[in-house]
């Protein structure tokens, strides 16, 4: 039954290294450590800038005024925004409430003396540090050290949240976020009165392949399987490595009858492709899945899970390959 089987699933910062060392440590794949955006409506202090971060192995973009400055934030991440306060025309708190608001923990230096009244005021309102103008070498310098272990630091702890709440064979989510991802989307459902559906589905007979090919090569089927699975599915529609060969995708925004249309359109993805279980080896596979919607099916996660749970075994105790729809006793 579901619930045994749900247990038995459940059992200031001093730094003594120069800046360029630090980008050389930094770097890495899509990391933009060594992006930085200058916000300055005067050319020349611009150019200045733009100079010595160049002279220091950067990669400046530059922005004469605040809104190009967000366009630029939207298309890419900077490591750094440097800002001149005068160049936002009198907007400069609007400025830098809209740039945090777009990108909550981009580090922003403002070019203002600090302990001013309008440095104090931006550092209020998400700047992280202040710089005089004409900014010299060494105050950038400083700035820029800091500003750009921020970025690694926070950018690291991302990539370590990441990591945790994620599948480490298929790289999909775990069952772990799939809880709390569950808790918050059925409360936004509830809120707006839509649906939101689940799928839960397992391979047919995958111990055959482990047994023919090994125990890798049910692995590398499983790593396979996930890429079928994503190329059928919306942007906002999540899939999650339950354990073993099962999985759960959820459907936001979608009724019973849209959750059966994509559980079938899976499970013929699923059997039309022909998998790799070791190189120079072909073989077919079914799925057999169960779905349950909101609020018909469940009020809670955990109900959810069980209901489709319990639909995905109505699929297996037949011929498989289905998609089973229970409903709610």
């Amino acid at each position: 039954m579901f619930p045994g089987k749900f247990l038995a699933r459940n059992s200031g910062f001093h730094y003594t290294c120069d800046i360029s060392r630090v980008k050389k440590q930094l770097r890495g794949p899509e990391v933009a450590d060594d992006k930085i955006l200058v916000v300055e409506d005067q050319p020349a202090a611009r150019r200045r800038i733009v100079k010595l971060l160049e002279q220091r192995d950067f990669r400046p973009a530059e922005a004469s005024s605040g809104e190009e400055a967000l366009e630029k934030l939207k298309d890419e991440d900077y490591a750094v925004v440097l800002v001149d306060l005068q160049a936002s025309r009198g907007k400069a708190v609007k400025l830098l409430e809209q740039i945090t608001e777009l990108k909550p923990e981009q580090t922003i230096i403002v070019l203002a003396a600090p302990g001013s009244a309008v440095a104090d005021a931006a550092l209020k309102r998400g700047a992280y540090s202040a710089i005089p103008k004409p900014v010299r070498p060494a105050d950038l310098d400083i700035s820029l050290r800091n500003g750009v272990e921020r970025y690694h630091l926070l950018r690291t702890n991302v990539v370590l949240r990441h990591e945790a709440l994620q599948d480490d064979l298929t790289g999909v989510l775990n069952r772990r976020y799939l809880d709390r991802y569950l808790e918050e989307e059925i409360e936004r459902s509830r809120r707006y009165k839509r649906h939101f559906s689940l799928l839960f589905f397992d391979l047919d007979h995958l111990k055959q392949i482990n047994d023919q090919f090994g125990h890798l090569s049910g692995s590398r089927v499983l790593v396979e399987l996930v890429g079928v699975i994503k190329a059928k599915l919306r942007r906002t529609d999540k899939i999650f490595r339950f354990g073993g060969d099962e999985f759960s995708v959820t459907l936001p925004e979608t009724d019973r009858r849209g959750a059966v249309d994509t559980a079938h359109r899976l499970r013929r993805a699923i059997r039309a492709h022909r998998f790799h279980p070791v190189e120079g080896a072909e073989a077919s596979l079914t799925a057999s899945f169960g779905v349950a919607t909101y609020p018909e099916d469940g009020a809670t996660g955990e109900e959810l899970l069980h209901h489709a749970d319990e639909a995905m075994y109505l699929v297996k105790a037949g011929p498989r390959d289905g998609v089973g729809v229970k409903d709610k006793s």
